[in-house]
């Protein structure tokens, strides 16, 4: 019998980890392959490999201090109760700000995979997946953990099978060269698309009683995702090249002149899509319910108007939005995480300085590259 931490099987386990894989594997995974074309392969995968080691590291942190902490809390009222109000403040204006253009994120790609497997006008595509999701973001928790499993699984079973079939139309010359100006563009892309932290209290909760699997569940959930970024960008981005796309699929879909691969791509994203945006719709609803203090229904609706006002009024430029909520909201998340487990753990460690500088630096340069168009 499969064995995991010293005992048998654990379903509460998998659960766990699965909810950080599938929130983890959302809107960011397509977007990745784009990043590396246009920074080129190797200087990707060199930030790649960095991020995903500073990611693991927080995520871990944060499992600590939220198996410390005996309240319900998310990150701005962890940050309240440690560091005090104002980091708390600042720390709720980057989860709305940052969980707004997450949201605002899941709708524009969700909707452009369902117009593409539907055949309908991307705009009301949009509107149909928001309805959809808005609704599922009320299911009970234990629920969403279940569906997190069995969605995630799909999409790295879509994904293998899209690789094995189509690895000998790789071409690897689109592996070479790299493009120094545009250094920064994976940065935000690859932090965006790797962080998962939101989902971690909720880990606490479907472990039930074996809260002390959380750091191993936690591991998993985010190498996991590591591996299956790496292998998609792989095949996307050889087989791609030039024409690789800022949604990943119909870039794909035309360097193989395949409609197939166009339907069973948007298929993959749907559902990639619709998995993290479930997940971090309850999070972002908890958040405003549980520190924020707003009624469960009032916090519901307003998870739902935020991101669909930004659409209505024309936000839908999906890179800009991707890098800059990774790098700055999610970068400066990361950070306060680092401070909170500085002042609990009073640790010296240069790995957890070393972390702190890479978020702020990070977070520097992608606002001031931002205002420089990629070329």
């Amino acid at each position: 019998m499969l064995k995991i931490c010293g005992n048998k099987f654990d379903k509460n386990f998998w659960l766990a980890t699965f909810s950080l894989v599938g929130t983890t594997i959302g809107a960011g995974i397509f977007s990745l392959p784009y990043a590396f074309a246009k920074a080129g392969f190797i200087i990707g995968f060199i930030e790649f490999t960095v991020l995903v080691g500073v990611v693991l590291l927080i995520q871990q942190m944060l499992g600590k201090i939220t198996l410390q902490t005996e309240d319900k809390k998310r990150l701005a009222g962890l940050t309240a109760s440690y560091l005090g109000n104002l980091w708390g403040n600042l720390v709720m204006a980057s989860v709305l700000f940052g969980g707004a253009g997450t949201l605002l994120i899941y709708i524009i790609l969700g909707g452009g995979f369902l117009s593409l497997i539907a055949g309908l006008d991307i705009f009301w595509s949009s509107m149909i997946f928001f309805a959809l999701w808005f609704v599922a973001i009320l299911v009970r928790p234990r629920n969403f953990g279940r569906m997190e499993f069995y969605v995630s699984s799909l999409v790295i079973f879509i994904i293998v099978l899209i690789a094995v079939f189509n690895f000998g139309s790789v071409n690897f010359n689109n592996f070479r060269g790299f493009d120094i100006k545009n250094s920064l563009v994976p940065y935000g892309v690859i932090l965006f698309a790797m962080t998962g932290y939101s989902v971690i209290p909720k880990m606490e909760d479907l472990l039930g009683g074996n809260k002390h699997n959380l750091k191993k569940a936690i591991k998993y959930g985010t190498l996991i995702p590591a591996i299956v970024y790496l292998l998609f960008v792989f095949i996307i981005l050889g087989v791609s090249g030039k024409l690789t796309s800022p949604d990943a699929i119909v870039g794909f879909s035309q360097a193989l002149n395949s409609n197939f691969i166009m339907y069973a791509g948007a298929l993959l994203g749907l559902l990639a899509v619709a998995g993290a945006a479930l997940s971090y719709g309850v999070y972002f609803r908890e958040t405003l319910w549980y520190d924020l203090k707003l009624s469960k229904n009032f916090a519901w609706l307003i998870t739902g108007l935020i991101p669909l006002s930004l659409f209505i009024f024309g936000a839908r430029d999906i890179i800009p939005v991707v890098s800059i909520v990774g790098a700055l909201f999610f970068g400066f998340q990361a950070f306060v995480i680092l401070l909170i487990y500085k002042k609990i753990k009073k640790s010296k460690n240069i790995l957890y300085y070393a972390a702190g500088a890479i978020m702020l630096f990070g977070a520097a340069l992608e606002v001031w590259f931002s205002f420089v168009p990629i070329a």
